[in-house]
C-alpha cells in the first residue's frame, strides 16, 4: 500500500471518529444516522483528493 494511500486512510478514519462523535454528541445513536456521518466523513478526503495541488494527496501528487 503506498504512502499515499495510506494518508488517505488515515485522514478518513480521523474524519470518521470527529462525523460520528459529533452525531452522538447531539443523543442520537441511530445506527442510520451513524452510517451517514461516517459517509459524510469522505467529503473532506475527496476534497483534497480532487485538490491537484494537495502535497499530501492531490491528484497532482506522484509521490508512493
Amino acid at each position: 500500500m503506498s504512502k499515499q494511500t495510506k494518508a488517505m486512510l488515515a485522514s478518513y478514519a480521523r474524519s470518521v471518529i470527529a462525523a460520528v462523535a459529533a452525531v452522538v454528541a447531539t443523543g442520537n445513536t441511530d445506527p442510520q444516522d451513524l452510517a451517514k456521518a461516517a459517509a459524510a466523513a469522505l467529503l473532506p478526503v475527496i476534497m483534497r483528493w480532487a485538490n491537484p495541488n494537495d502535497p499530501a494527496y492531490g491528484r497532482g501528487n506522484s509521490q508512493s
